[in-house]
């Protein structure tokens, strides 16, 4: 019998497209993942004097699913590596500071991000490994009462099985709800209910007449976007005027957690130079406090040179 809590998750940076690579593996504690391979099948057209169907074929394999996980100071950082690329990490004090853009270029001719092999042990037998796989959609997510989670959605990609590693998980708390503090356009805003900031890369497998029924290369199929959802209390129209207006303002939002050397924290600061709401209506919808949801999307700044910059604070000295 399997059990969920008996398996593990790995990830690891390829250092080719098309070889896979289990060494420097990040262990990340998972809530979920749905990681799967789908084969498609192929029916021949041609008519055999009969009713039945025509045979069946083997068709176009692609690999494809989400990870979740609970925001650990240190594995969150894999997961933005695979979303935004390779970070610059700098020594400040006792700590690390890495900084994370939407990469501006493609990581190579076949793959627009980092490829990834992911080893997910399922507690039977051997585990699956997952190659080739590139990050399409990194969401993170933090509502009051919970603590800040984030889902990466990968495709890809080929597949193996190896024995199943011994699994090693580094120290550290993920962050809370109540360690966060927010500011639009320079001022404290303290109403957030949930919030979520969602980073997609638009990727799509490309297959081609080559000896393989696994994708060729993963490229992109459209722009980057950076989206923005949540729910706010609803104590004042300021807000409501900012999405009647289009305005278009900056969005921090920064995460202070548990100590980790020097007086120095595990940090996560989200900057979004230009937000601009896409849906904001308030609405009665009970007797008691009023809560608003909206969206937003994420303005390329000319300026700053970015939508989104992500700058994570932890003891890794680099990804």
């Amino acid at each position: 019998m399997a059990y969920g809590q008996s398996g593990h998750f790995a990830l690891s940076f390829q250092e080719s497209f098309g070889t896979l690579f289990t060494g420097s593996q990040f262990f990340i504690p998972l809530i979920s993942e749905t990681i799967g391979e789908t084969i498609e099948q192929l029916v021949e057209n041609n008519m055999y004097g009969r009713f039945a169907e025509s045979p069946y074929h083997e068709g176009l394999h692609e690999i494809s699913g989400e990870i979740r996980a609970e925001a650990h100071p240190i594995y969150l950082g894999a997961f933005l590596k695979a979303a935004l690329g390779q970070p610059v990490s700098t020594l400040v004090t006792s700590v690390y500071e890495h900084e994370f853009l939407p990469a501006a270029t493609d990581w190579d001719g076949s793959a627009a991000v980092p490829p990834a092999t992911l080893e997910v042990h399922r507690d039977a037998g051997s585990a699956f490994v997952y190659y080739d796989l590139q990050a399409t959609n990194l969401s993170i997510e933090i509502a009051h009462g919970q603590l800040l989670s984030a889902t990466l959605g990968v495709l890809g990609g080929q597949f193996s099985r190896k024995a199943a590693a011994s699994a090693s998980f580094l120290a550290g708390r993920p962050w809370t709800w109540d360690v966060v503090s927010a500011q639009y356009n320079g001022a404290g805003i303290s109403e957030f209910r949930q919030l979520s900031v969602s980073f997609e890369n638009q990727l799509t497998p490309h297959h081609t007449l080559s000896a393989t029924k696994t994708p060729y290369r993963i490229k992109r199929e459209g722009p980057q976007k950076v989206g923005i959802e949540g729910t706010f209390l609803l104590n004042d129209q300021a807000l409501f005027q900012e999405f009647l207006d289009q305005s278009e303002k900056r969005l921090l939002v920064s995460f202070q957690g548990e100590a980790i050397s020097g007086g120095d924290y595990a940090e996560l600061i989200l900057d979004i130079p230009r937000m601009r709401f896409a849906e904001l209506a308030p609405q009665l919808s009970g007797a008691g406090q009023l809560e608003v949801s909206f969206s937003a999307n994420a303005v390329y700044d000319t300026t700053s040179g970015y939508a989104m910059r992500v700058t994570l604070t932890n003891t890794q000295p680099a990804y």
